[in-house]
């Protein structure tokens, strides 16, 4: 084996490794039991630095998983089991927008996806509130009404949690910009 070839697979056990740190982290932060206040600004934090440290493509499968990880550790509440698609698609739309633009400028890269993600959850739920789905149970069809606390949750908050998250991984960033260019400097 070349040394060319042993260095390929070390840089692909690495991403497949980093790629394996992110999706449990994508599991654990809702298996805490914290608050939506705590819980989301994390979540949405990861999947931004995500798109930095592993790609767009990670980050959008980071974000399928987190919804999905909430409902099979209980932590979503099952009225909210049906905006689990609308979850994974807002997830990923708050990476797209955020990869498309941050290059240019972080911050409206950052409030641009958060008022994305933000406004595809709320017509959603919203969408779900007017016109809830209905599913077959006993022969009989019955509608599956989201209560409005929960779809208040789907709301203001997401954008409140988006732009909490974003912040979060701008600070994060920073950092390690900043220790980056210390290292160089010494």
């Amino acid at each position: 084996m070349s040394i060319r070839e042993m260095v390929g697979q070390r840089k692909d056990l690495g991403s497949v490794a980093r790629f394996v740190l992110l999706v449990t982290l994508a599991v654990l932060i809702p298996s805490l039991g914290q608050s939506q206040w705590i819980t989301g600004p994390l979540v949405n934090a990861l999947l931004l630095l995500t798109v930095g440290w592993a790609g767009v493509s990670q980050a959008i499968l980071v974000g399928m998983i987190t919804p999905l990880g909430a409902a099979v550790r209980g932590v979503l509440p099952l009225p909210l089991l049906a905006m689990i698609p609308f979850i994974a698609l807002s997830n990923a739309t708050l990476v797209s927008v955020y990869a498309a633009l941050h290059r240019k400028n972080k911050a409206l890269a950052l409030v641009v996806a958060a008022v994305c993600k933000f406004a595809l959850l709320y017509l959603s739920v919203t969408l779900l509130t007017v016109r809830p789905l209905h599913l077959m149970i006993g022969g009989s069809a019955q509608a599956l009404a989201l209560p409005d606390a929960m779809a208040q949750m789907m709301r203001w908050p997401q954008l409140a949690t988006a732009f909490a998250g974003g912040l979060l991984a701008l600070a994060v960033e920073g950092a390690r910009d900043y220790v980056r260019a210390r290292r160089q400097g010494d």
